[in-house]
């Protein structure tokens, strides 16, 4: 059965990514589509109260912590982990919700509804 995770305030919930830009090797230099954006989402072990929906988790970065996850100058290997490491646990609520969000077809606020 799906869930639907979120916050327990409603925030809006902040992913931990990185991103790089790398020219296609395939493509010419001058061609304006060479250049490619690629994007991965952190994930590490899910050890909270959620962890029995799956064993991975993004890495949620808090509000407070935003700052320093996105300080372009943050380049020192230790010093990205330090960061990472201070991230707390993210606390979700979730609920059950209908099947029907299954498909991309689907795409409407009662998706969000609980199912008894």
């Amino acid at each position: 059965m799906p869930h639907f995770l979120h916050d327990a305030h409603d925030d809006v919930l902040a992913f931990a990514g990185l991103y790089e830009l790398w020219p296609d090797p395939a493509k010419a230099e001058d061609d304006p589509a060479r250049w490619l954006w690629t994007f991965t989402i952190l994930t590490t072990q899910a050890t909270d109260a959620l962890g029995h929906i799956h064993d991975r988790t993004p890495v949620i970065v808090p509000p407070d912590m935003h700052d320093d996850w996105l300080d372009p100058h943050l380049t020192d290997l230790e010093l990205v982990r330090q960061v990472l490491d201070a991230i707390p646990e993210p606390r979700l609520d979730t609920y059950e919700v209908s099947t029907a969000v299954n498909s991309p077809r689907n795409n409407s606020p009662e998706l969000l509804s609980a199912v008894s």
